[in-house]
């Protein structure tokens, strides 16, 4: 596998999570556990405006607090991992780069949260936003880009509050192992992790279309859609065949697949080229989206 990788990758790898599982079944504790090991948080230089909403849920306001336009990010970690906090110093460059508000949702976690806990926290998210700007654009990578999906989906269905626009980034969408794949063991996010993540998400429960959004019947009327994978990251396939059916629905979807690149690249080496490339590529269409322009 790692003969294909990009190489300005590699040297990153050993600083991941798939490097350091413990062999045997995995649980939640031990990842956590590992994950804080290896979690290196920058602060931004201008600290987040945190808001209360009810239930205790907190957003975290990057940039001006009010725009015509705003942005709702919703962070990765499998639904049981990360914070929003963990990606303050992300949010705060982007809100610079953009000119308009960066609402980072600190949704609640599984397990001890399952769906559709975190799910709604994302939507409790959406109405605040939607109540100070005219048009939101609603973005997240991995399990952050699946619960921006089903957001998207679950706007739709309760009729608002609308979405100018999603941005998907290696979004995880499919539970079901039968689903075909070619890479059952990558570096970064692998299905042992997959497997442990949708297990804490769902709770033993099934999955619907709004755990699982993938799984969704009928994908016409949702927004325009950007999503970008590596052709190395586990949910390659599924990311995939879920833009190919937003196309078939209508949807205007722009869709890349990023060559040598694993799940999280840009993160595991902010400095590479392809890295480079993907968040002045991911920019532009987020600065296209919430301007509105045709």
């Amino acid at each position: 596998m790692t003969g294909k990788i990009d190489p300005e990758l590699v040297p990153g790898l050993a600083n991941t999570l798939t490097a350091h599982l413990p062999d045997g079944i995995l649980d939640v504790a031990t990842v956590r556990a590992i994950d804080d090991q290896l979690r290196v948080e920058t602060a931004p230089a201008e600290p987040p405006r945190v808001v209360a909403l009810d239930g205790g849920l907190e957003l975290r306001v990057h940039g001006p607090l009010h725009g015509d336009a705003c942005l709702l990010w919703i962070h990765g970690g499998g639904m049981f991992l990360g914070s929003a906090r963990t990606e303050d110093a992300f949010c705060a460059d982007l809100a610079d780069r953009l000119g308009v508000p960066v609402v980072a949702v600190d949704y609640r976690l599984a397990p001890e949260h399952p769906h559709p806990a975190p799910l709604h926290d994302c939507l409790a998210a959406l109405h605040w936003c939607a109540g100070r700007s005219a048009r939101v654009v609603v973005a997240g990578g991995s399990a952050g880009g699946g619960l921006a999906a089903a957001l998207c989906l679950l706007a739709r269905d309760e009729g608002g509050p609308p979405i100018a626009a999603a941005h998907l980034y290696y979004p995880m969408l499919d539970d079901r192992r039968d689903t075909p794949s070619a890479l059952t063991d990558p570096p970064v996010w692998n299905r042992r992790l997959a497997d442990l993540a949708w297990a804490s998400y769902l709770g033993g429960r099934p999955a619907d279309a709004l755990a699982a959004p993938a799984r969704a019947t009928d994908l016409r009327g949702l927004p325009p859609t950007y999503l970008d994978v590596g052709d190395l990251d586990l949910f390659r396939d599924e990311d995939a065949a879920y833009a190919a059916r937003l196309a078939d629905a209508g949807v205007p979807v722009r869709f890349e697949v990023v060559p040598g690149a694993v799940h999280a690249f840009e993160l595991i080496a902010p400095d590479a080229a392809i890295s480079r490339a993907t968040r002045e590529r991911r920019l532009l269409a987020l600065t296209h989206d919430l301007n509105g322009a045709a």
